[in-house]
């Protein structure tokens, strides 16, 4: 007895089509296949030199200034892992005054972060970022990802780092478009 012909014609459509089908998930490169070129949130991977020529004092806008509170002028600062701006927000009250920080670190990532509570990780603009309450919960920061390996973060301290947190997301917002 011989078989019909479409049955295996059928069987072969059946496994093409099975073929065809996408598989959801994320693809991940092999292990030790080198690194692509972008970030973790899709975008190029610019220069790990970057930074080098940014300025954290010309990293938050003059027209921003007014509209964050601050009246005074950035004073530049640096450590030997960072280079930083800040500018004072007087609310009339030391409770309520807080400081603004724009922070390079040129060879320290968002991954690198250190800090005593949990981590947020979330997007600003085109820049994957993390909140986090600095050591001592002294404030809250938005740390931007350059690279892998360096980072922008946009620091707010004062008496209350609960409430720091929306002062450092608009400060944040900011500085972002001048990131590369």
């Amino acid at each position: 007895m011989s078989r019909p012909w479409h049955v295996p014609a059928a069987l072969l459509v059946v496994l093409c089509a099975a073929c065809t089908t996408q598989t959801g998930g994320t693809a991940l490169p092999a292990p030790g296949a080198p690194a692509g070129t972008t970030s973790t949130n899709g975008r190029p991977q610019p220069d790990p030199r970057a930074l080098q020529a940014a300025q954290p004092c010309d990293l938050l806008p003059a027209a921003a200034l007014r509209p964050l509170g601050v009246t005074g002028v950035g004073k530049p600062a640096s450590t030997s892992k960072a280079r930083q701006c800040e500018w004072r927000v007087d609310k009339g009250t030391v409770a309520e005054s807080y400081t603004i920080a724009v922070v390079i670190y040129e060879s320290t990532g968002v991954a690198d972060i250190k800090t005593d509570k949990e981590i947020e990780y979330l997007n600003v603009g085109a820049h994957s970022a993390a909140r986090f309450f600095t050591r001592g919960s002294a404030g809250c920061a938005l740390g931007l990802e350059i690279t892998p390996t360096s980072r922008v973060d946009v620091q707010v301290t004062g008496e209350d780092p609960e409430a720091l947190c929306g002062p450092a997301l608009e400060a944040a917002k900011q500085v972002e478009p001048a990131l590369p």
